[in-house]
């Protein structure tokens, strides 16, 4: 009866070339690609990146979307969206650069589990937002929280001294109270804010006067209510998200998919034809070797 580590011994024989092939030609590819970089990136692909998390200092984003802006490679561009949004100055930038590549190539938004005030006004710089059946998006609209600690204050014991060049000055400040003009000057700002966003969705999603005023109360949707209110075009998948931007762009249904936020991972090389092509000499693939060690049914 054959031992285990008989089995195993005679396992590894059987495959020693190909898993000494790999290794070498894995070697050199690690080579190649700390050398060179991108200049292993295919010469055309469309490309996806991520906006994920609260917006607030997107600069990294910012530079991202202006280098891709100046890529000719780049023949399309996803992103994928999961964010409750964030400030309203990182949004508009992300936004505006957006729309600066949809004048350029296809591109499409991917909302995940939620796409919402911020991450939605960034979407509408693409040309076509997609969004999942569970998708929660919406909440068209602009917010300041603060709290006011006077009362608190005074029961410990506490008087602050708040010394400042005018009355509104460090508005609003926890340490004094929110009289009623100070709240109308913060009211008159946000109101300010709110209808800047509210023109971008009108003007982007040719938007009647009766939606308007409903999404203007700030109000959450799902994607199928989003749909019918044409704040989104498709419910769908990133797959679906992906197919409109080839079939807009009339490109090769195989071109790579890059993702440009990940785009220093050998796994993100490893998934371009480039790479798949160049282990035919080679006579291998992904499945052998060093993978088959742990899969020995491949």
């Amino acid at each position: 009866m054959m031992k285990k580590n008989d089995f195993l011994i005679q396992y590894f024989e059987k495959r020693k070339s190909k898993i000494l092939k790999l290794f070498l030609f894995s070697l050199l590819v690690f080579f190649l690609f700390f050398l060179f970089n991108n200049k292993l990136t295919p010469k055309n692909f469309v490309g996806k990146i991520h906006l994920e998390g609260i917006i607030n200092d997107k600069s990294e984003l910012i530079k991202q979307l202006n280098d891709i802006s100046q890529n000719k490679n780049i023949k399309g561009l996803l992103i994928i969206v999961n964010s409750p949004g964030g400030t309203f100055v990182s949004s508009k930038e992300i936004h505006d650069s957006l729309e600066k590549i949809s004048m350029k190539i296809p591109t499409s938004a991917y909302m995940k589990e939620m796409g919402t005030s911020g991450a939605y006004l960034a979407s509408l710089g693409v040309k076509k937002i997609f969004a999942n059946q569970g998708t929660i998006t919406g909440s068209v609209g602009v917010i300041l929280q603060t709290a006011q600690l006077t009362s608190l204050m005074e029961k410990i014991g506490v008087k602050p001294i708040v010394i400042k060049s005018g009355e509104l000055k460090a508005t609003p400040n926890p340490l004094e109270k929110l009289d009623e003009e100070k709240l109308n000057y913060l009211k008159k700002i946000i109101g300010q804010l709110q209808s800047e966003f509210i023109d971008i969705v009108e003007k982007k999603r040719n938007l009647n006067q009766t939606t308007i005023l409903k999404i203007s109360s700030g109000r959450i949707f799902t994607s199928k209510q989003a749909l019918d209110l044409n704040l989104i075009d498709f419910v769908g998948n990133e797959t679906d998200a992906l197919d409109w931007i080839i079939k807009e762009g009339n490109l090769d249904q195989n071109i790579d998919i890059i993702e440009l936020d990940k785009k220093n991972s050998l796994f993100n090389l490893m998934n371009t034809k480039l790479f798949k092509n160049s282990l035919k000499p080679f006579n291998l693939n992904l499945n052998n070797g060093i993978l088959a060690i742990w899969t020995p049914g491949l």
